[in-house]
């Protein structure tokens, strides 16, 4: 793996290295000094450039900065540690003439290595779950706990994201062989919410834009105008139409983004290019502070790529001999399965034939509940209609089960002339290397032509480490395709998290989850949530 660190001061003297590898530091250090790199933390930064991932503590007018290839993954709390540890080692060192160089090296190699050795295999603790349907006994105060029997069963073991073993009583844990009847649907209706999602444009079915599903009603609206004192523009009505000072406005409005769920230190990278675009303008006023803002708010949310997937899969099905391959990736919880339904839908809505990969074979259920979509959609798709939907699985396994799983279904998919290869996979902690690391490999094999990451709107900062990681787990050839923001409906107006995830990796949003229903999802209208970011 390459590697290297170096200390150096504001001035650009390098103080100490370790490895011989500085010249790839010459063009981050350029991104701190025109402060386009992105800060996690108070004075601690990270960029990924030239397929290698850079980060940086300052104290004072020192920096600490390494680098590492950006496959790798490692928890961003874990790196700001150990350069916060590096500089209080150097400054230390530094301080006492007497104390031997050979010293500070030592130690510092000592902390660098230590980290480095973080991504080998960080045992997971295992999950307590209490069956469906116990209740636990109260017991009263002074009462002696019961003896719980020792089970035969034991945990199963990880390997990468998958499972590798399951120890003792070796009976199979894989019930997705089970009759397909078992998940059949009778009333469809419950998963139709919404008959206007869609809209008919040039023989296409489109996903209509969200308008209505977040932010204030318009009662609340005009309440809030007529006590617009104890708004946010509120506090600002005094510059209206006259010169205002542009570094009090840009405190109001970086705090204003911050309560939006943006994070504080891309809120202020927002902000501060506002402000140097009006450094050298003497007479600004709130009107044209207000519209710059807009603009690139509205500058980062807008795709600079195309997000029309339908052409791009219609073009596929002319040219090429593989069915186009979709995979959905994200952390645990976020609803992948759910939007990889709510796709499936859609696209049968285009008259396309549909096969589900199930690649998560880890989460128990995860098999099942792809199944019951599928007769879901089975049962919601014309009889008439050219598009079929089905599920290819093979049940539970590890790892090398779930790049083989991949292959067998892209190809049974081309043979079969389906469109579409949707692959759900397993859910993974994005600052956990070993459960982030088989992500390459399944890209590697699988080669999907769109990868997706489900994000969701209620994680706030964090999302900004979580899209980062994913965006480079798929090694240096890869990255995301597009981002889908679930649980959009829980947030009202604070969808700072779309910000966050876009600006950090420059992915753009294909569409936002509204729900649970398959109809539940929406374009992102950018200028319906630049307004809510700045009202």
């Amino acid at each position: 793996m390459s590697q290297s660190l170096i200390i150096f001061r504001s001035s650009g003297k390098i103080e100490y290295q370790y490895n011989t590898k500085t010249n790839p530091f010459n063009e981050f250090i350029y991104t701190l000094v025109n402060e386009t790199s992105i800060e996690l933390d108070a004075n601690f930064y990270t960029a990924s450039l030239h397929q290698k991932r850079f980060y940086c503590y300052k104290r004072e007018s020192v920096y600490a900065a390494l680098y590492f290839d950006a496959v790798t993954t490692l928890d961003g709390d874990k790196v700001k540690s150990t350069l916060q540890g590096i500089l209080k080692t150097y400054n230390k060192l530094h301080e006492d003439e007497d104390e031997d160089v050979d010293k500070l090296k030592k130690l510092v190699e000592l902390q660098f290595n230590k980290l480095m050795k973080i991504k080998l295999a960080e045992p997971t603790k295992p999950r307590s779950a209490t069956p469906s349907g116990a209740s636990t006994p109260i017991r009263k105060p002074g009462t002696p706990v019961p003896k719980t029997p020792l089970s035969n069963k034991k945990m199963r073991k990880w390997d990468g994201d998958q499972i590798s073993s399951a120890l003792g009583n070796s009976k199979t844990l894989d019930y997705s062989a089970a009759d397909d009847s078992s998940h059949a649907v009778g009333d469809t209706s419950q998963y139709l919410a919404d008959d206007s999602a869609f809209v008919k444009e040039n023989e296409l079915v489109l996903v209509n834009e969200l308008n209505d599903i977040l932010g204030e009603s318009d009662d609340e609206e005009e309440e809030a105008e007529t006590s617009s004192k104890k708004g946010f523009l509120g506090k600002l009505t005094s510059y209206f139409g006259s010169n205002i000072d542009v570094n009090e406005v840009s405190k109001k409005f970086q705090d204003q983004l911050v309560s939006k769920n943006i994070a504080p230190s891309t809120a202020k990278t927002i902000i501060e290019k506002i402000q140097n675009n009006f450094s050298s303008k003497k007479n600004v006023t709130m009107p044209m502070y207000k519209q710059a803002l807009t603009d690139e708010l509205t500058k980062i949310l807008t795709p600079n790529v195309s997000t029309d997937l339908l052409y791009d899969i219609k073009r596929n099905s002319g040219s090429s001999n593989r069915a186009y391959v979709i995979s959905v990736v994200g952390v645990n919880g976020v609803g992948k399965s759910t939007n990889l339904a709510k796709l499936a839908f859609w696209f049968l809505q285009n008259n396309m034939s549909v096969l589900i990969c199930a690649c998560d074979t880890f989460r128990s259920g995860a098999v099942e509940q792809l199944k019951v979509h599928v007769n879901n959609l089975k049962n919601l798709t014309s009889s008439d209609a050219s598009s079929k939907i089905d599920i290819f699985e093979k049940g539970y396994g590890s790892g090398d089960h779930v790049v083989a799983t991949a292959k067998l279904a892209i190809q049974h998919a081309t043979e079969q002339q389906y469109d579409i290869v949707l692959i759900d996979t397993a859910g993974r902690t994005h600052s956990n290397a070993k459960l982030m690391a088989p992500l390459k490999k399944f890209g590697d094999a699988a080669n999907p032509d769109k990868i997706i990451m489900v994000g969701e709107a209620l994680v706030g900062t964090d999302s900004v480490e979580q899209a980062i990681n994913f965006n480079n787990a798929f090694g240096n050839r890869r990255s995301l395709d597009f981002f889908i923001i679930s649980k959009v409906d829980t947030v009202g107006d604070l969808v700072g998290t779309m910000i966050n995830m876009v600006m950090a990796t420059k992915v753009p949003i294909l569409f936002v989850g509204t729900g649970q229903t398959y109809t539940d999802i929406k374009r992102l209208s950018v200028n319906r949530v630049v307004e809510m970011l700045m009202s």
